[in-house]
């Protein structure tokens, strides 16, 4: 009797950690909970249990009902019905989920993210080898709209208000995916480095993930990557894109790849139309061609965005400095091009690039300094020419421009995970993300790493595993906090 009380109890505590965190027990968690640094905290959870002898006393009377019942309850007849009906609704609920997984249906399948000690029956393999689905379809759709756990996002979390702008500059923000933070050399870059000369660097940034689309997410929608499979089944329009059409901006997008990722194309730029490469196979010098024409198209008097996605794929070092090379001529093009007086420009990565030996779930999860530290140049004439080694991250950069630019009167919990990036103070830790794992980034490059099992490990800036007693609370509680703001309660 002892025992199921006990159990019951961490139950319920385990439904109310979960509720909160959207993670179960382990010590991580516990120590969290229970942390003195945290007075409130530790109270609230430990007067969760204060009922359990109100919850043993309803044990014991319910086991002294049924041991007086027993034999009564033997002769019911209704017994048995009532034993075919929940064996019949337990195989139906199986099997409804197994039809709602096959089908992608997600108001069925979602729901597995509220339940995750269910494991629901699925029959992929089944339907696939007798013809009902084609795998590799499947496959490629679960790759555009993301999981099919994903949960509704609540994004803004209220209608967003603005002050009047008196000034539109126009805006041009190029990435550059698998530009690596040491990229910006005289010796590498040279052409990108005058620029920077020029410009503000800064040299302590992040990205928000270690994908195209975890960046992306950072960078026009402000959040860390753990909303990206939300974004794309719910195709959540991106607000800075939004206020760039309702401020009437001539919008030009190009990308090297065709815009591949499939947040392009699913949520960010859903309702508009995507300008195409003219040549029969996209590349870095036509999506720079095409970008430096819409340039000269435009009119003085009428501002403008233009999107500039290029690639750097490179199987080795040398590979990968060549390639270097002929971007950074190529983005010394669109430069040369680029009215710079009233224009703010915007020069960083999705995330970067390693050349480190992996199998795929290793690379899936790896987070390296020369995977998410990335170079950020941004060039404004309100902003101090220089370099900033304050740590910040992609959302920082979605967050200023908002801010800044677009006068939002809305708290950035609203809209936003980052800070304003152009207050130059720095973020005290930032945040990367992907769907298995949180990474805690500190301004000397020390992360921590916490999975949804609440498993943790603790790597210095080299990316090599430090002993770690107790990981930092209190930004893991910040951190938790973030990761579910969003998600539709």
């Amino acid at each position: 009797m002892i025992f199921s009380t006990i159990c019951t109890t961490l139950l319920l505590f385990d439904t109310a950690v979960f509720n909160r965190f959207s993670l179960h027990l382990s010590s991580v968690v516990w120590n969290l909970l229970v942390n003195p640094e945290n007075g409130e905290m530790s109270r609230d959870w430990q007067i969760f249990f204060a009922p359990m002898p109100i919850i043993l006393l309803a044990q014991m009377l319910f086991s002294r009902w049924s041991w007086e019942k027993l034999r009564s309850l033997e002769r019911q007849k209704w017994l048995k019905a009532v034993g075919v009906s929940l064996t019949s609704m337990f195989i139906t609920t199986h099997l409804i989920y197994a039809w709602a997984d096959a089908y992608l249906y997600r108001p069925i399948t979602m729901q597995r993210s509220n339940f995750p000690l269910s494991y629901p029956m699925t029959a992929r393999s089944f339907l696939e080898k007798h013809g009902f689905i084609d795998g590799e379809q499947y496959a490629q759709t679960l790759r555009q709209e993301g999981r099919l756990d994903a949960l509704k996002i609540d994004y803004p979390k209220k209608t967003l208000t603005f002050a009047p702008i008196d000034n539109k500059p126009n805006i041009l923000m190029i990435t550059v995916s698998g530009l690596r933070y040491d990229a910006i050399s005289q010796g590498k870059m040279p052409k990108l480095a005058e620029f920077a000369t020029s410009s503000t660097e800064f040299t302590n940034h992040y990205s928000t993930g270690n994908s195209n689309n975890a960046g992306l997410i950072g960078l026009f929608y402000g959040l860390n990557a753990n909303y990206t499979d939300s974004i794309l089944s719910n195709h959540t329009q991106s607000v800075l894109i939004e206020k760039l059409r309702a401020e009437n901006y001539q919008l030009g997008l190009f990308s090297a790849t065709n815009f591949k990722d499939s947040v392009f194309r699913q949520a960010l730029f859903r309702e508009m139309k995507i300008s195409s490469n003219k040549t029969s196979k996209p590349n870095n010098e036509s999506a720079v061609k095409n970008l430096n024409d819409f340039i000269k198209a435009q009119k003085i008097d009428s501002p403008w965005f233009a999107y500039l996605d290029l690639a750097l794929e490179a199987k080795n070092q040398a590979d990968y400095d060549r390639t270097l090379q002929d971007v950074d001529l190529l983005l010394a093009k669109v430069l040369e091009n680029t009215p710079l007086e009233n224009t703010l420009v915007i020069i960083t990565a999705e995330h970067g690039l390693t050349f480190n030996e992996m199998n795929e779930k290793e690379r899936e999860n790896y987070f390296g300094r020369d995977e998410i530290q990335v170079p950020l140049l941004v060039y404004w004439k309100d902003l101090p020419v220089g370099k900033q080694n304050g740590l910040s991250n992609h959302a920082d950069i979605f967050s200023a421009l908002m801010q800044t630019v677009f006068r939002v009167e809305n708290p950035l919990m609203d809209y936003s995970q980052g800070r304003n990036l152009f207050d130059l103070k720095g973020d005290d830790w930032v945040l990367a993300s992907n769907f298995h794992w949180n990474v805690v980034i500190q301004p000397d490059g020390t992360q921590y790493h916490i999975d949804r099992k609440g498993n943790y490990k603790k790597l210095d800036k080299d990316y090599i595993e430090q002993s770690s007693d107790r990981p930092p609370l209190g930004i893991f509680l910040e951190a938790f906090q973030l990761q579910n703001f969003f998600f539709e309660k």
